[in-house]
């Protein structure tokens, strides 16, 4: 007697994920909204770096004057008025952020200082974290007059993230940047220079992907001019035109407190000009320069997977003969982990 096995049917297990898009039919153009056109747009994240010491502080303070008064900026330009949030770490609110906060002028009805954030669970305050991105969504939620959240400086709060890595450090900052653009505010993030030799836009301390999340950052430096005279110069500007950059005096109050003079004259100099790349015009430079200047950076801080290195570089444009001619010039050490770990790269 033969016998007949019947096959049971085979059962295609849902997707779990499922991609959901849109058709640019359906979606509404809208112009770019400005705080301070071209270079700090509404609902976006911008950067300032610069090194310590340069009066990165009096800067925002001077912005919170423009914003809580709706003065012009330098340029002419309208500045619309709101409500400004401060996240500051390393200035004393009374001694420091209040006093400059009068010297520039500000509306100090409508900054708001960030001090702690309160567990509901456990019932008790701790430090703010960019990871709490939530609290300050409820809080613009709460206060709908924000127009402006400065970050001062990024570093303070990045507990628990290897700044080195750029999927880690994506992964901090798309939470902050959907809120900036959800509640339409401009995040100014402050960060400080690393000590390589690089172009411009690798001197943002850690990851390449804090400048590349940032839709415009800015260099702030001292001009060869005056020892208080100060630079803006732009690094990048995704939103804007290629424009030239600002000037301004670092003044002082009869009670010593430093505070903004804004320079009429726009600056022609450029972020690499100052910072002195190479030794030509940035133009001159190659990719293998860039590149080479990229791994600098992001192995100033360890070794690195090569295959994270490799998507990395391919993401930012470097060829692989690009890549390899890089890690020549720069002498990188290649160390094989393991099977599963694969090779590490290292200076």
């Amino acid at each position: 007697m033969t016998r007949i096995v019947v096959a049971a049917p085979t059962v295609t297990p849902p997707l779990r994920m499922q991609a959901r898009t849109r058709r640019a039919a359906d979606i509404e153009p809208q112009p770019v909204a400005w705080l301070w056109e071209p270079h700090l747009a509404l609902g976006k994240l911008s950067m300032v770096v610069g090194d310590p010491g340069l009066g990165k502080s009096t800067l925002t303070a001077a912005l919170a004057a423009h914003v809580t008064n709706s003065r012009d900026w330098p340029d002419g330009t309208s500045c619309p008025q709101g409500d400004v949030l401060m996240v500051n770490a390393e200035d004393d609110p009374a001694d420091t952020i209040r006093p400059r906060l009068d010297a520039a002028g500000a509306d100090v009805q409508r900054v708001h200082l960030l001090d702690d954030v309160v567990d509901s669970h456990l019932h008790r305050a701790r430090t703010f974290k960019l990871a709490d991105v939530e609290v300050l969504d409820e809080f613009i939620e709460r206060n709908s007059a924000v127009k402006l959240v400065i970050i001062d400086p990024l570093s303070a709060y990045l507990a628990g993230v290897d700044t080195h890595k750029d999927a880690d450090v994506r992964g901090l900052l798309a939470p902050i940047t959907q809120m900036a653009a959800a509640r339409g505010v401009a995040v100014v993030a402050i960060s400080h220079l690393n000590k390589s030799k690089a172009a411009a836009i690798y001197r943002s301390t850690g990851s390449l992907a804090f400048v590349a999340a940032a839709r415009s950052a800015y260099l702030l430096a001292r001009s060869d001019d005056a020892d208080d005279k100060r630079l803006l110069l732009p690094i990048k500007n995704n939103l804007g035109p290629d424009g030239a950059g600002v000037a301004y005096w670092l003044r002082s109050t009869d009670a010593r407190i430093p505070y903004v003079e804004w320079c009429n004259e726009p600056v022609q100099l450029t972020a690499d000009d100052v910072l002195s790349v190479g030794t030509g015009s940035s133009d001159d430079r190659s990719a293998t320069d860039d590149c080479a200047d990229w791994l600098r950076t992001v192995l100033s801080g360890g070794g690195a997977k090569a295959s994270e290195l490799m998507k990395q570089a391919d993401g930012y444009g470097f060829s692989a003969k690009v890549l390899r001619r890089a890690r020549e010039r720069v002498g990188v050490k290649t160390v094989k982990t393991g099977v599963r770990e694969g090779w590490v790269w290292s200076l």
